[in-house]
């Protein structure tokens, strides 16, 4: 099974994506889920936290949930089918070979992520793979990667977790939580799907693969 979290960055650009990802899923018989980012919906929750200084438990709860509403979008334009529980998912992924997880109710229920705005769509994405059992999960977003420095830095193919503060778009929680689960992770423009079905086959392309599993 491979995991796939479609940032809120690729909202307008998604389409092609998904359907490659879809065409992908059924031609080679492989299981992915895709887990999106939570957008301009969430930029609004950080603009009416910063307004009015609502508490780190309900700005939580809420950019959680924005997570569903651009999962729904995704549903829609990329004609998968979404689900809001990890038995649907599993169940219903044996016959589609690809869904799309509208997180919340499995992540508010089991309170597993800190109240914090440290902690993005991308960290919550290792937690679903945490309980997907996958060692792997693809950030797909609007940049090609990560570089060693920015702007005008060189474009890293492999960087260790322990290395990454400072360097990257994903938030301060994503390394510490891939070194905790053992997992590795991908950091890839989703505005070229070829790249990410690269990473899939196995292939080198243009991204970044953050090491959290084995050292370099």
């Amino acid at each position: 099974m491979h995991i796939v979290k479609i940032g809120g960055s690729l909202t307008y650009d998604a389409k092609p994506l998904l359907k490659a990802l879809k065409n992908y899923a059924k031609e080679n018989n492989k299981k992915i889920v895709i887990i999106p980012g939570g957008g301009e919906f969430a930029n609004v929750v950080r603009k009416i936290d910063k307004a009015l200084n609502i508490s780190n438990s309900l700005s939580h709860k809420l950019a959680i949930k924005c997570m569903d509403l651009i999962g729904e979008v995704y549903a829609e334009i990329g004609y998968i089918k979404a689900y809001d529980t990890l038995f649907d998912l599993k169940r219903e992924i044996e016959k589609e070979k690809i869904a799309i997880l509208l997180p919340s109710k499995i992540l508010l229920s089991t309170d597993i992520a800190e109240h914090s705005w440290a902690i993005t769509s991308d960290s919550l994405s290792l937690y679903i793979g945490k309980l997907l059992d996958v060692r792997e999960v693809i950030i797909a977003t609007d940049v090609d990667g990560i570089y060693d420095k920015f702007p005008g830095g060189k474009l890293l193919n492999i960087i260790n977790a322990n290395d990454i503060k400072g360097l990257t778009s994903v938030d301060e929680t994503f390394p510490i939580l891939l070194k905790q689960f053992k997992m590795n992770a991908y950091v890839v423009n989703g505005r070229h799907p070829e790249r990410v079905m690269d990473i899939l086959e196995g292939k080198h392309n243009i991204y970044t693969k953050i090491v959290g599993i084995d050292k370099i």
